[in-house]
């Protein structure tokens, strides 16, 4: 297998290269897409696109406190506390 070939490389960045090239799914890449529900993935997409936890409520027809209860969610989950560094990490984990 390519991963075990590649000695000398990080593994886990051989796997991302791999499965971003049509390669096999590995648990951990299904974990990472488990990490947040689809409905906190839907509010982080709409975050990172700028817009207010009120217009991001208003497009989902959720209250904003609903959309403020994901967001405490999402930092918690991505260890993260804030806005831009919850977008980078689910970027750099495949989320979004």
């Amino acid at each position: 297998m390519l991963v075990e070939q590649a000695s000398g490389f990080d593994t886990n960045a051989v796997r991302h290269v791999l499965e971003a090239a049509g390669g096999h799914t590995t648990p951990a890449s299904t974990a990472r897409r488990n990490l947040l529900s689809d409905r906190e993935i839907e509010v982080l997409r709409r975050i990172s696109l700028g817009e207010s936890n009120k217009e991001a409520a208003r497009v989902m027809q959720i209250s904003p406190s609903t959309v403020r209860t994901h967001v405490e969610s999402i930092f918690r989950k991505l260890e993260c506390s804030t806005r831009a560094a919850a977008t980078l990490k689910a970027l750099t984990l495949g989320l979004i």
